[in-house]
């Protein structure tokens, strides 16, 4: 066997005892639940009153959220594995941290697919439930009933930024040889963006029938929760994806033309030529301004639907300021 295949042996096995680790760990947190005096605390910041009704109810949404969440994040890991020997690249390594194409980043597809399970956990709880005649309330609520304008516009400012870079990678005169897996990306952001609206808009007018006021304060809580979650979610998967778009857009031909900025009748030049190193520099730190953006909204969305001790007041304030 040599080096490179051992290598691969180890990685392999070891993301695979990492996988039965998380499920086993997963599988321990189903059974144990939330701790109780964290639970009652979260609901007192949003104004829950600790009923048991209400304090199951909250419990579940949490755990249910948390499960999605975790599962989704291992089968991006577990897809990006399998993906590597599908798409293989002509050189270099198949599967890590900084490889391409995209389904080979097992970092990108972890992270990714930790943004799906926080969509899919929310779309999950707007299925319907009720069968035959109800009580229904006559309340109408609204997407800014839960959100203020300011996380209504993040993901759709996001989306921009990504159709921005596909629409620069077409106007350069040499553009990026990925450009059908840029415009490809583009697309999928403009995807996340139309589920994210229509899941926050499920949210704020899922059906609830006539309640008493316990539940019906632990259900405002949790609707609030994700729309908050949906939208830091939302935003930062297509943050992701345009970080990746930045870095294909930086791999230009070298043969491109340098540009120069003129001024005036007798064209004299203003400032510095864009070289095709310096536009490939200028993505490329572009790429890393968003990646780290779309870790800090993964950490928000995660800190809105994860109660723990230091971050649970914050969470609740930002919400309800």
């Amino acid at each position: 066997m040599s080096e490179s295949e051992l290598i691969g042996s180890l990685v392999l096995g070891g993301v695979i005892a990492l996988l039965l680790v998380g499920v086993v760990r997963l599988q321990m947190k189903r059974r144990a639940g939330f701790d109780t005096p964290l639970l009652r605390a979260f609901c007192a910041d949003f104004g829950v009153p600790p009923t048991d009704p209400a304090l199951r109810l909250m419990g579940r949404y949490l755990q249910r959220s948390d499960r999605f969440r975790q599962a989704w994040t291992w089968i991006g890991i577990a897809a990006s594995l399998g993906l590597s020997f599908v798409w293989r690249p002509p050189s270099g390594p198949t599967w890590g941290l900084i490889v391409f194409p995209p389904t080979s980043n097992v970092f990108l597809m972890a992270l990714g697919f930790w943004f799906v399970g926080l969509v899919r956990s929310e779309m999950y709880n707007l299925r319907p439930r009720f069968n035959g005649p109800r009580l229904a309330s006559l309340e109408v609520r609204g997407v800014r009933h839960y959100l203020p304008r300011r996380m209504v516009v993040l993901p759709r400012v996001t989306a921009v930024l990504a159709l921005g870079l596909v629409v620069s990678n077409e106007v350069l005169p040499r553009p990026s040889p990925h450009r059908n897996v840029v415009i490809a990306l583009g697309v999928l952001a403009c995807v996340t963006l139309l589920v994210t609206e229509a899941c926050q808009i499920g949210i704020a007018q899922r059906a609830r029938p006539a309640v008493s006021s316990d539940i019906r304060a632990a259900d405002e809580a949790i609707r609030r929760m994700a729309s908050w979650s949906i939208s830091y979610g939302g935003a930062g998967l297509i943050t992701l994806l345009a970080a990746f778009e930045a870095i294909l857009v930086s791999v230009a031909p070298l043969q491109a033309p340098a540009f120069q900025f003129h001024s005036g009748s007798d064209q004299s030049t203003l400032g510095v030529a864009v070289t095709p190193y310096f536009a490939r520099s200028l993505f490329l730190a572009l790429s890393f301004v968003l990646f780290f953006w779309a870790v800090g909204l993964a950490l928000q969305a995660r800190r809105m639907v994860q109660p723990d001790q230091r971050t649970r007041g914050r969470a609740a304030a930002a919400m309800l300021r």
